[in-house]
């Protein structure tokens, strides 16, 4: 049954991309499901794997910079519109602007490492209208704290989740990032989210951009394919997913997922930067080749509608030589880009 439904799941998801593509060769434009905000750089802690330290930013998009975007993909019908960061509660009008889409109709949530979720902003949260919190926490206490560099970081992101939950803030999620750091402290993660109750867990490996890359943290193959196996093993217990670095799992495929996990970037979704460049997702550096265009200069639906070609065109398929002869190439579509920076897109090379 988990089979037949990734099959009936891969034909659905193959019809909406040769439709896409045929709608846009005859003018026209399906809207992007989401938006990703990357809304600061800013940050309170100084985590081992941060890729956010990739590039600094002496300006942010403003208030008004943000809602008028935030009117534009409204009338495209966008339907989810999210901040990242950096810590975007640094930023003092988030709950605002994510309030100001709310109220627009689009829903919105923002990734955290939880530290300012006390009380009165969990209410303020919950008052705005915003539907979905992520938090990061990366293992129990001692290892957290190491990997997050502040002593107060875990009693805070649990505290945080606990006053969302207070809250009854629809979807409370948790994110973590496995490295060496904390791999062997999987298990015991996983039961404290299941005391917590905790619903929705994201797990990622890491990638190579920023201090991750420079402090080596990456999961040799054997852990990787212990994770793929302890997720396989544990996801009737807590909703897992699988980060969107992988996303194709080699064999492990259909015994994790029940739907294939294309890079959704050009198709379903893009990010907007912090100076209001465009490009596929937070994790993809702001250089040249990632810029599709800036939202002070054009209206984002121009950016969407004449950009991304690379992708939609899977041009990847051609150029990568190694990719184009791949038995799975219509599985994986060349992996992760942000991973390619380091030369880790291929999954079979990971494992």
């Amino acid at each position: 049954m988990f089979n037949l439904t990734y099959r009936f799941n891969k034909l659905r998801d193959n019809f909406f991309y040769t439709e896409f593509n045929y709608q846009l060769r005859r003018g026209k434009i399906f809207p992007p499901f989401m938006v990703a905000w990357d809304c600061s750089r800013k940050c309170n802690l100084h985590c081992a794997h941060c890729g956010a330290i990739k590039e600094q930013y002496d300006k942010e998009l403003t208030t008004e910079q943000v809602k008028e975007l935030i009117n534009q993909i409204a009338v495209m019908k966008v339907r989810f519109f999210g901040a990242t960061g950096g810590e975007p509660l640094l930023r003092e009008d988030l709950i605002e602007v994510l309030g100001y889409a709310a109220k627009k109709g689009i829903k919105t949530g923002f990734a955290t490492n939880g530290f300012f979720l006390d009380k009165k902003t969990a209410k303020k949260i919950k008052e705005a209208g915003i539907s979905s919190i992520q938090v990061s926490l990366d293992g129990t206490e001692e290892i957290h704290n190491k990997i997050r560099g502040n002593n107060l970081s875990f009693k805070r992101a649990i505290k945080g989740i606990k006053n969302l939950q207070d809250e009854d803030i629809k979807i409370v999620s948790v994110a973590t990032t496995l490295t060496p750091m904390n791999f062997e402290n999987l298990r015991e993660l996983k039961k404290l989210l299941l005391d917590l109750k905790v619903k929705r867990w994201r797990l990622c490996i890491i990638m190579p951009i920023g201090r991750a890359d420079k402090n080596n943290l990456k999961l040799n193959p054997k852990q990787i394919r212990e994770l793929l196996e302890f997720i396989a093993s544990n996801k009737n217990n807590i909703k897992i997913q699988v980060g969107e670095n992988l996303p194709f799992l080699a064999e492990y495929e259909k015994k994790i997922r029940n739907a294939p996990l294309v890079c959704p970037v050009g198709f379903t979704a893009c990010c907007i930067g912090v100076n209001g460049n465009v490009r596929g997702c937070p994790e993809m550096p702001d250089k040249k080749e990632f810029i599709e265009g800036n939202i002070l200069e054009k209206p984002f639906s121009d950016i969407w509608k004449n950009g991304f070609k690379k992708y939609r065109k899977r041009e990847i398929l051609i150029s990568d030589k190694k990719c184009s002869m791949c038995k799975d190439k219509e599985k994986c579509y060349g992996g992760c880009w942000v991973m390619r920076e380091g030369g880790t897109h291929c999954i079979y090379n990971l494992l």
